[in-house]
């Protein structure tokens, strides 16, 4: 991105963050989204009783908040009584009509199979031993049935018997399915398979199976209360379904078969007198009765869980009046105390979201109002511009949500580790990262404005705790504290184990108080609050470059990369204008001081003055430190095109910033370290050449464009700018011509107008004076004789270097002549005088004159800003003079 579209971008930045309705809709959208993290979480039920805390003891007393009736389900009683209703669903039994029946046409085919089977092998015996007897009996027979029963008679009874057992399975057991004892089925066979046996056998059968016949009657005795169901059937087809509740007599059991086959035997058998056929006829249809009627568990299961389903939940109402106790505090929480509350505010559940929206809404806002007007009405330094507010509120989102998050997750581990309460586990959350950060990128003010607005939001967050907000405040403050002076990485790390160490200690504190110190979860809240101290430390490392790069702010810690010699630009710089170089160097070690006597960003000074004169790369030989002996490029140049080429290295110097991406807190040195100060002696010279026939010279073609410094450590770099290279143009520089010499300039500085838009005061003017002096004496200091040499040589020696400095070549944007050089007043001042008492014999007999012997000592008082460089008249003038102050 070239410069150009670069500037365009950030002026249309600019125009948006003025738009008043954008800044009402940015903190609108602001606010929701601190209440929707607030808010998050925060159920419409009372924090102080949750199913979590169900067997522990009541910290608060609970009241009921409205009237209501509390109505519990009683699921012991609601399942006694569906138990008693399913026991008292009666069985349900299948009845097999039929069955009867289909015995009876069992026993009619087997006894007919058998019949035909003896018939069959009597046919076959008289066809080969007496066909004429096989005639007489066909012709004689009028009927099958006696055919087939006087064929039989042609069998001895051991051929019946023998050809019977032949054919016994096929066409006997084949039909009743059933094995008869041997002797009954001999008996039968040696009677031939009597018609009258089956006959009798058939009715016994049927006659018995006619009753309810089950295998288990024991089973039909469990159901003499409450009856069976009786569910008719004939095969697969349901008819119809009876409740029999009169059991007594009507179900049998198998051992009662035998008794109920002799009775029925009794009517049946009266025209049959062989006892061995009446045996074999009793044990037979005994043999063939089998249950007619089956329990059917699957419909008797479904019966009893509709029966079941049909119960009504039996319930327990109570009513409970607005104001009354629902939990004492002290008392064990139970589950019923737990559903009452659920209950009281399950009724009004949207209103209680509602107010809960409102309130955090509401409450927020009022803080976020009070404190923005409190540090705007009553701390100096607390005016933050449009990305200060922007990078405040980002940071107070980003930790609100950590601690969101963290709580939500501190349930889940006490959880999974209960011997540490989920209050412990909010003390490891980097709680003191927000403000450290605010300190870090901005200053103290604005971080403890955060710290305070943080502290009381967060504490509503770990669930109204006063003393966690407590603890967030202490530990912010002592981690933004030592994050003031950072000077390397790791310092950050130690401000995390000061965090950890307060942290720790706090915690003791407060358990001291509430007398739980002993407890065995008092490690783990000491621990893990000093581990939440140390993790801010690890979190404000990884996130600064973050923050850095998005906000576009310049840290220390930045600084620190910047102040690398490394650096493309103070190579470039070192390579084509070492004495420029050498020339920033100085004015950082004098911005540097002077810093730390006011208490300015002595480092932000010292890294801003190394790149403030960079732009002196693009052409180093018009400026007198990069010139050699009796070469001035300014000889052949008119005064004006010379002013042109030494105000453009302001403007290459930005040009290059802006191209290597340095903060814009370096970019101001760059602008502003010459102000809107005057290039005097180009503009005497270009005067003394006026032609009367050509307009006048104007003097604000011969000034820097500006801005003048707007802050502390850029009016520093401007003062020590111009001292530097003054201090290299005097001769013999003694202490008090030194102290002389800063005592003007600054005072030169101060009646031109240059300091008006920065924070320095009067008492700060003279600290910056007293550190310069003591910078400079150390520079100049005075040498001592070395051995071997004489009185005389070291005053020669002495003499010649005078000289020497006397006719070094000309500056870079002074190009005066020698004979002009030699008169240059030197100011003079008492060493004994303070910074602003400057005897009016040393103050210069000229203005005009002074100004050109600064341009001839300084050579390079530079400075431009797009679109900054337009001042008022009366701004330009300079004031008559600084008012004396006396002593200090």
């Amino acid at each position: 991105m070239t410069p150009a579209s670069r500037a365009l971008r950030e002026k249309r930045l600019r125009k948006l963050f003025d738009n008043a309705l954008f800044q009402y809709g940015a903190f609108a959208i602001f606010v929701a989204a601190v209440v929707a993290i607030m808010s998050g979480g925060m159920e419409s039920r009372d924090r102080s009783v949750t199913e979590d805390m169900i067997g522990q003891v009541a910290p608060v007393t609970v009241q009921a908040t409205r009237d209501f009736p509390f109505v519990e389900r009683d699921v012991a009683a609601s399942e006694r009584l569906r138990e008693e209703v399913a026991l008292a669903v009666p069985s349900v039994f299948d009845w097999q009509e039929g069955l009867g029946d289909e015995l009876r046409a069992q026993v009619s085919a087997a006894f007919g199979a058998m019949r035909a089977h003896l018939a069959a092998v009597a046919r076959e015996r008289l066809q080969r031993d007496d066909p004429e007897r096989l005639e007489q009996l066909e012709s004689g027979a009028t009927t099958p049935a006696l055919l087939e029963r006087r064929l039989i008679g042609t069998l001895s009874a051991s051929e019946r018997v023998r050809a019977a057992f032949e054919a016994r399975n096929e066409h006997f057991e084949k039909h009743i399915n059933t094995r008869i004892p041997e002797q009954d089925f001999e008996v039968l066979a040696r009677q031939g398979f009597p018609l009258d046996a089956e006959n009798a056998i058939g009715t016994i059968v049927a006659e018995v199976m006619s009753r309810w016949i089950v295998n288990n009657p024991l089973r039909i005795e469990r159901e003499r209360d409450n009856g069976v169901y009786l569910r008719r059937l004939r095969g697969e087809q349901f008819i119809l379904e009876y409740h029999v509740t009169d059991l007594d007599g009507r179900f049998i059991g198998l051992e009662a078969i035998p008794r109920q086959v002799e009775e029925a035997a009794r009517r049946d058998l009266i025209g049959i007198s062989d006892q061995e056929l009446r045996q074999a006829i009793l044990t037979t249809a005994s043999a063939l009765v089998r249950p007619n009627t089956t329990y059917n568990e699957a419909k008797t299961l479904e019966k009893r869980r509709a029966a079941r389903d049909s119960v009504a939940d039996q319930v327990i109402s109570e009513e409970f009046r607005r104001g009354q106790i629902l939990i004492d505090r002290g008392h064990i929480i139970t589950e019923r105390h737990y559903r009452i509350v659920q209950e009281m505010l399950e009724g009004d559940d949207s209103f209680q979201t509602t107010q809960v929206l409102t309130g955090v809404a509401i409450f927020s806002l009022l803080l976020l109002l009070v404190f923005y007007g409190f540090g705007r009405r009553n701390i100096r330094k607390f005016r933050p511009q449009p990305r200060d507010i922007v990078f405040m509120g980002t940071t107070l989102l980003v930790m609100l949500l950590i601690t969101r998050v963290g709580v939500a997750l501190s349930a889940a581990l006490a959880e999974q580790i209960a011997v540490i309460p989920a209050q412990a586990w909010y003390f490891a959350l980097p709680v003191a990262a927000g403000g450290m950060l605010i300190r870090l990128v901005l200053d103290s003010e604005h971080a403890v404005i955060f710290t305070l607005l943080f502290s009381v939001l967060v504490g509503v967050i770990a669930d109204n705790s006063l003393f966690f907000s407590a603890f967030t405040a202490m530990g912010t403050l002592v981690g933004v504290t030592t994050v003031q002076q950072v000077k390397h990485r790791m310092a950050l790390m130690w401000s995390g184990l000061a965090v950890g160490v307060v942290n720790a200690s706090a915690i003791i504190a407060f358990l001291l108080l509430q007398g739980e110190l002993l407890q065995v979860s008092a490690i783990s809240h000491v621990v893990l609050g000093f581990a939440g101290g140390v993790a801010s430390g690890f979190f404000i490392s990884a996130v600064l470059p973050l923050f850095e790069a998005v906000f576009g702010y310049t840290t220390d810690i930045k600084l620190l990369e910047l102040a690398n010699l490394n650096h493309p630009l103070l190579r470039e710089l070192v390579l084509r204008a070492p004495g420029s170089y050498h020339h920033s160097m100085m004015v950082g070690s004098l911005c540097e001081a002077a810093a730390e006597e006011i208490g300015a960003n002595s480092l932000l000074c010292r890294v801003g003055a190394s790149y403030h004169d960079i732009g002196k790369a693009k052409n180093p030989q018009y400026f007198a430190e990069n010139q050699k002996l009796g070469e001035n490029p300014h000889d052949k140049l008119k005064p004006n095109m010379s002013a042109l080429i030494i105000k453009a290295h302001v403007k290459d110097g930005l040009d290059m910033a802006r191209q290597h991406r340095l903060p814009v807190e370096i970019q101001d040195f760059i602008v502003q370290h010459h102000g809107t100060s005057l290039i005097a002696y180009f503009y005497h010279k270009a005067k003394q050449a006026e032609d009367p026939d050509i307009p006048e010279v104007d003097e604000k073609d011969f000034r820097y464009p500006g801005p003048r410094p707007q802050s502390r450590e850029t009016a520093i770099c401007l003062l020590a700018d111009g001292i530097e290279a003054a201090s290299r143009a005097m001769p013999n520089p003694s202490p008090a011509r030194l102290k002389g010499l800063v005592q003007t300039m600054i005072n030169k500085a101060f009646t031109d107008g240059q300091l008006d838009e920065c924070d320095l005061t009067l008492q700060d003017l003279n600290k910056i004076a007293r550190a310069f002096t003591r910078i400079l004496n150390g520079i100049y200091h005075h040498r001592p004789e070395y051995p071997g040499g004489s009185k005389r040589e070291s005053e020669k020696s002495t003499d010649a270097g005078d000289r020497g400095r006397k006719t070094r070549p000309t500056r870079p944007n002074e190009a005066k002549p020698a004979a002009e050089r030699t008169k240059t007043p030197t100011p003079a001042a008492d060493a004994s005088s303070e910074v602003w008492e400057i005897d009016d014999d040393a103050q210069p007999q000229d203005g005009k004159d002074d100004d050109a012997r600064r341009d001839h000592e300084n050579g390079k008082r530079t400075g431009s800003s797009p679109g900054r460089g337009d001042r008022k008249d009366d701004n330009s003038r300079p004031r008559d003079d600084l008012p004396r102050l006396g002593t200090s």
